[in-house]
């Protein structure tokens, strides 16, 4: 029982390391912006096609949403933009709108398949950038990585890739 116990412990402080959290001064309140220049995706197999709905804006805004939350931060309000990468100015004003601390802007600059099929891997290139309500750029970056999955979901739905980028975009921003 105790070693049960003690697994059960050392299992959960582990898991909460890992975890990067918001650092003390930075912005709480925020709302996450998702773009995409990317086309969506043809579907793969039959999960695709089953869940096949999502553009790659709205993977984007919900996964730096949930990404966001779970570091810590109060996210607000949520949209999506069609088209390129809003500007400064308009993350400004979104900013402001909600009444939030930060605009967190997420741009999906590229999103490659061709290795998807034979080895569960993609590139994946996010922009990312954090605005505050008076144009002020608190944050910005662009992260191109190529993700790997191995489960059958990951190699015929692009979502997961996606997601991995964004989550690994969210734990750079302050």
């Amino acid at each position: 029982m105790r070693a049960l116990l003690l697994a059960t412990s050392v299992m959960l402080a582990a898991a909460c390391a890992g975890k990067a959290r918001r650092p003390e001064g930075a912005p709480s309140r925020v709302v996450v912006v998702g773009a995409s220049v990317v086309r969506k995706p043809a579907p793969r197999g039959l999960v695709g096609n089953v869940f096949g709905e999502d553009e790659p804006r709205d993977v984007v805004a919900r996964e730096g949403a949930e990404a966001l939350r779970s570091r810590g931060y109060e996210v607000v309000g949520v949209e999506l933009t069609p088209g390129p990468a809003p500007t400064v100015e308009q993350g400004a004003a979104l900013a402001r709108k909600y009444r939030a601390d930060a605009a967190v802007v997420l741009v999906l600059t590229r999103l490659d398949l061709s290795a998807v099929q034979p080895l569960g891997r993609a590139e994946v290139q996010l922009e990312s950038m954090m605005v505050g309500p008076d144009g002020r750029v608190l944050s910005s970056g662009e992260r191109r990585s190529a993700t790997a999955q191995g489960l059958y979901l990951a190699r015929t739905d692009w979502r997961s890739h996606v997601r991995q980028a964004v989550i690994q975009a969210v734990r750079e921003l302050p």
